[in-house]
């Protein structure tokens, strides 16, 4: 079996995956999701079986959506939509008001990002930050953040695979072997990294959507951290 490289205080290029990686995400879908069930349980529908039909449904747009929050709220107005016979001015403003939510939700970094990017900067890292969804939505949280200065550029494409990952580290100059993939998502962040010989380290988060949550490609390549702190005595730092 293969096994993970443990050493990566010489990796050229640290590539970060933004959403549940370096800030809050998940957080704010999960509250649009129980606000937009409590909208319907006052409409008279049951919020476990629409529980169920968004995740569903949610799943099988992606091939055709993409990933994003405008998505995923066109696919709960489509819900609200069907089950209604017609939408009175409270449940558009109340579906307004939840799309609003979840689009300018405030940035909230995870524990210990901001300290370990200062040092990883300091220590004169090459940092990126790649990332998925609309450009416009996702750009607009990377400026928002409060940590685009630590990071060269962000990159977003629709969707992560071995085809951008590669293209990725053609326009930056580096060679796989050189960089390290760090994210939340297997299916998005750490496969498509091991398919093209890059390293990979896994944030392991609470709530990570249920899309994302597959099986490793390739286990041995694979380092489970708990944060960003965890990544610094990797990077040779303390």
């Amino acid at each position: 079996m293969k096994k993970w490289n443990t050493e990566l205080s010489n990796t050229k290029l640290w590539i970060f995956d933004a959403d549940d990686t370096l800030w809050e995400s998940g957080l704010f879908f999960r509250r649009a999701e129980e606000d937009f069930t409590s909208l319907m349980h006052s409409l008279g529908f049951d919020p476990k079986e629409l529980v169920n039909e968004i995740h569903r449904r949610d799943i099988e747009r992606l091939s055709v959506t993409g990933y994003g929050a405008r998505p995923y709220m066109a696919t709960l107005r489509l819900i609200l939509e069907e089950k209604s016979e017609h939408l009175t001015p409270y449940m558009v403003d109340s579906l307004d008001y939840i799309s609003n939510c979840l689009l300018h939700h405030p940035m909230v970094l995870l524990p210990g990002v901001l300290d370990s990017l200062i040092k990883l900067f300091n220590a004169g890292k090459r940092m990126i930050v790649y990332t998925m969804g609309e450009e416009d939505h996702q750009m607009d949280k990377f400026n928002r953040s409060g940590i685009s200065e630590y990071f060269e550029h962000c990159t977003v494409v629709p969707m992560k695979t071995e085809e951008t990952m590669k293209r990725l580290l053609s326009s930056a100059g580096v060679s796989p072997e050189e960089a390290c993939m760090i994210g939340n998502s297997p299916r998005s962040d750490i496969n498509p990294a091991i398919g093209c010989g890059v390293n990979a380290l896994y944030v392991k988060r609470p709530f990570t959507w249920q899309a994302e949550q597959i099986e490793f490609v390739e286990p041995g390549l694979v380092a489970t951290v708990a944060g960003l702190p965890d990544i610094l005595p990797l990077a040779g730092l303390s």
